[in-house]
């Protein structure tokens, strides 16, 4: 069992988690405004130096330049984005975790799951996509696998004004992107990452709107012999597709999160 199952072990096999029954607020930390960043995810972000560091778990109390609540003080405020959003904050080229060639103030759920088992998992969220990279690229949401190589099953990108779907049926395979729907810098995203596994496969669902409007719903299947033997996880938050140092930074603010496990 890995340390991500085993810090889980006594939470309910049944479990949803409401982030948002109260209102968010800029003077909280991101960990008092979305409790469940704390108690089911740990933090992959940097160190004062910009070095890439595991904050594990995210402190309650957690607030620097890389994450924090938006206009808890007036140098870290963006207009058109709710007071007390956490702000994940990627500078394009600092440092990378371990077999990756670009930076990310992300977060990563502890829980794990398999293809061949039963289950209905789900996170949801309300993103903004702040400030772009000189790529125009970031992922901000992901089911991802604990294999070194390819185990990128689902990555929900944001590159130049759209959202797409980045899919791989099998491990190891090359990505497939889906153009899912249009959404502007500051647009507000609702997304909803619903994982239903089997004996012989995942179906991956994903549906997002903007600004309230009409959703846009695509489901992805998974067979079991493509993904046998991998842990998979959630993943949220500010994955910059930008390797170079280049000066130019992602931004990505969050002001709703919540993720279920059946």
């Amino acid at each position: 069992m890995s340390n991500r199952t085993t810090k889980i072990a006594t939470i309910a096999a049944v479990a949803t988690f409401a982030l948002t029954a109260f209102a968010i607020g800029a003077s909280n930390t991101p960990g008092e405004n979305f409790p469940i960043m704390v108690s089911d995810y740990f933090l992959q972000g940097f160190d004062s130096s910009g070095n890439a560091t595991n904050i594990d778990p995210l402190p309650s109390s957690y607030q620097d330049q890389y994450l924090y609540s938006n206009c808890y003080n007036s140098s870290h405020c963006y207009s058109g984005v709710p007071s007390g959003a956490a702000i994940f904050k990627t500078p394009s080229g600092l440092g990378t975790t371990p077999n990756s060639d670009y930076p990310r103030v992300e977060l990563q759920a502890y829980h794990e799951f398999q293809n061949g088992q039963t289950f209905t998992n789900e996170q949801t969220g309300t993103a903004y996509i702040v400030t772009e990279p000189s790529t125009d690229s970031i992922i901000f949401a992901q089911i991802h696998g604990d294999k070194v190589g390819g185990s990128e099953m689902f990555k929900l990108r944001w590159v130049s004004g759209e959202v797409i779907a980045g899919v791989k049926a099998n491990y190891g395979d090359t990505e497939v992107k889906t153009n899912l729907i249009a959404a502007a810098l500051k647009s507000k995203i609702n997304y909803t990452l619903k994982a239903v596994g089997t004996s012989s496969e995942i179906k991956v669902t994903i549906t997002v709107s903007v600004n309230g409007g009409s959703a846009v719903s695509k489901t992805f299947t998974y067979p079991e012999s493509g993904w046998s033997g991998i842990n998979l996880y959630f993943k949220a938050g500010d994955y910059n597709q930008d390797s170079s140092a280049d000066g130019s930074e992602a931004v990505v603010a969050y002001s709703a999160f919540n993720v279920s496990y059946n």
